[in-house]
């Protein structure tokens, strides 16, 4: 029984080597070659899902024979915790990334849009990808390897991982970055098969939308993670992990744009190309520096060497052969070059060459610590004051764009209700000259508060206009409202790190600490045994006005297995406001030391960031 998974997995890289040869025989009216190619191809995601499901089926029935089980799990943990961590290890994870690879491979062997070539070319490159991973699985990372000390207990899963939004927040990651996978293949086949054409267009921007928005969410439920888990007040550290996460997402979001174009100016094609094939290989060099060790960091799953050079071979091979390919191919399409006019072709250019500079500088902030310490054998750590000094900077002209682009005319050298917008961009850019002059605000606060109010205005102005007047173009709806949740994001991120309010002290229990327009009263703190930790909980009472309003409990928690603390802050969120509590230290038998954070806003946040991805959701209604 112990052997099912492994005997899954022989199997499924024994089918693709069949499904890899059998591609060299498919010809127009061999039916019967061609249908055992798609039918191996779905049958090499069936053979992963059930290898897949066995895995959880040991970590439930915690069977430590199972050396993987026995280092990430407990009999004691919940649930919950015994299926995430099937994917809370590198081998695990390993597992996932290939199973989702697999099954976008089968989906898209559904389709009956494409022409046949491309489709049987582009299932092939998925294949071969999907091939990879599986020998990268099986030679280094092998999560059915038997254990055969036969334990009576595991080790326990990593206690930072035993969290409901790190039970999601992998997958769903997983799924936007593995996606990224088959529109690299689609670009290659695209490319090799001179078939790129309006069926091609349109389900790569499917695709890429669908990736695009479940990355979002991913990043959302991981920052969201990281705000209450983490104990230090915020939502976004500039961690190496968070930035290769973040370097997809910002080519994905040119690739979506450039889409856009493409079906209106084909000189635009090499460029969608180009974008194709960079957001998963900077999935890929993400990939590379979470499982090598060369950066640290507390999302990291590996450390060994190893394994790194394994995956560098493997972005070396299939980031190297697609651009080769992209190099070499000659480009037959005739090109229809447009003069550079204010109209929304110009728009999205710019906004793509800002989001491709932005992806660069972050990579390079978040790789120079890795060439330099190769050079002159010293760690130094790039933080958050380059890339708040940087980044944000190139990417204001963008999201000034943002707000007028659905209002421009694709060929026409002039936008819609100019005046009107005109109006709001120099309102809004006299309060802030004179809210700066008034007073000691932070400028980049003013700055941000207008610029997130200049893309959410004129968006629900557009989307008003279009509802009211049932305009035919309901198309725009799914971006502006993208845009609307980019506007509300945009302020919920300036305004709790520009106003954050933040006080340490020595709090006894009985006595109260004031920020803002509230009391916090610390009332009492107790220890309790759980089944797989002991947490040290303080109870907080806040007042509004001498008014009682509510109380937050804050954690501390212990688990004797791994000998692991970790925080649980305690948070009383409002619409405008987060009281965000952490309890530290017992400086005495009855004091302890408390960090309190006043976030103002911070919720927009994420309410701006889901508004962003309803809105890549409905867009596939309408591709």
């Amino acid at each position: 029984m112990l052997y099912t998974g492994q005997i899954l997995i022989l199997i499924a890289i024994l089918n693709n080597f069949l499904n890899v040869f059998l591609f060299f025989f498919l010809k127009k009216n061999s039916n019967f070659i061609k249908q055992i190619f798609i039918t191996s191809s779905r049958l090499n995601a069936l053979l992963i899902l059930l290898a897949f499901l066995f895995l959880i089926f040991l970590y439930v029935s915690s069977d430590f024979r199972n050396l993987n089980v026995f280092f990430n799990s407990h009999s004691d943990k919940p649930l919950i915790y015994k299926i995430s961590g099937v994917w809370g290890n590198h081998e695990g994870s390993l597992l996932l990334w290939i199973l989702i690879m697999s099954v976008y491979n089968f989906v898209f062997s559904l389709n009956k849009s494409l022409d046949e070539n491309l489709k049987n070319m582009t299932i092939f490159f998925q294949t071969i990808m999907t091939t990879s991973f599986i020998l990268f699985m099986l030679l280094t990372s092998n999560p059915f390897i038997i254990n055969f000390s036969n334990p009576n207990e595991g080790l326990g899963l990593n206690p930072v991982l035993q969290d409901p939004a790190l039970a999601i927040h992998p997958p769903l990651l997983y799924i936007g970055y593995v996606g990224f996978s088959l529109v690299l293949s689609l670009a290659v086949s695209g490319m090799l098969t001179n078939k790129i054409n309006t069926a091609w267009i349109k389900t790569t921007k499917q695709y890429s939308i669908f990736c695009w928005a479940m990355l979002t969410l991913g990043i959302t439920v991981g920052s969201y993670w990281a705000y209450y888990e983490l104990g230090w007040g915020g939502w976004w550290f500039w961690d190496p992990v968070e930035n290769v996460s973040l370097m997809p997402w910002l080519t994905g979001l040119a690739l979506i744009h450039s889409l856009q174009i493409i079906n209106n100016n084909s000189y635009i094609k090499n460029w969608v190309i180009f974008l194709s094939i960079l957001c998963f290989s900077l999935s890929l060099l993400g990939t590379f520096i979470v499982r090598s060790g060369v950066l640290m960091s507390v999302h990291a799953f590996a450390s060994d060497s190893h394994r790194g050079m394994f995956i560098l071979i493997i972005f070396f091979l299939i980031t190297g052969f697609s651009f080769l390919v992209f190099l070499i191919k000659p480009d037959n399409t005739q090109r229809n070059p447009q003069s550079l006019v204010f109209n929304k072709y110009s728009t999205l250019i710019i906004n793509n060459i800002v989001m491709t500079v932005a992806c660069f500088t972050i990579l390079l902030g978040t790789i120079y610590p890795i060439i330099l310490e190769s050079i002159n054998n010293q760690r130094i750590t790039v933080g958050a004051p380059y890339f708040n000094s940087t980044v944000i900077p190139i990417v204001l002209p963008g999201l000034l764009l943002m707000a007028i682009a659905p209002a421009l005319s694709w060929k026409k050298n002039r936008i819609n209700d100019f005046k009107y917008y005109l109006y709001i961009f120099f309102a809004l850019l006299i309060i802030c000259i004179v809210i700066y002059f008034l007073s000691n605000y932070n400028p980049w606060g003013i700055i941000g508060i207008a610029v997130g109010l200049w893309v959410l205005f004129p968006s629900i102005i557009q989307l008003i206009k279009i509802i009211v007047k049932k305009d035919i173009a309901k198309n725009k709806i799914p971006g502006l409202t993208s845009h609307i949740g980019m506007g509300i994001l945009i302020l919920g991120v300036t305004i709790s790190s520009v106003w954050q309010k933040e006080t340490i002290n020595n709090l006894k229990i009985g006595e109260e600490i004031l920020l803002e327009n509230y009391s916090i009263k610390l009332k009492n703190v107790k220890e309790e045994v759980k089944n797989n930790y002991i947490r040290m909980m303080g109870n907080f009472k806040i007042f509004e006005n001498n008014v009682e309003i509510g109380e937050i409990y804050s954690e501390k928690r212990y688990y004797p297995v791994s000998q692991t603390v970790t925080t649980e802050a305690g948070i009383m969120h409002k619409f405008d406001k987060d009281i965000y509590i952490v309890i530290g230290e017992n400086i005495s038998d009855n004091e302890w030391l408390i960090k309190i954070y006043f976030n103002p806003f911070v919720s927009f946040i994420w309410l701006g960031a889901l508004i962003t991805v309803l809105g890549g959701i409905i867009s596939l209604r309408k591709i």
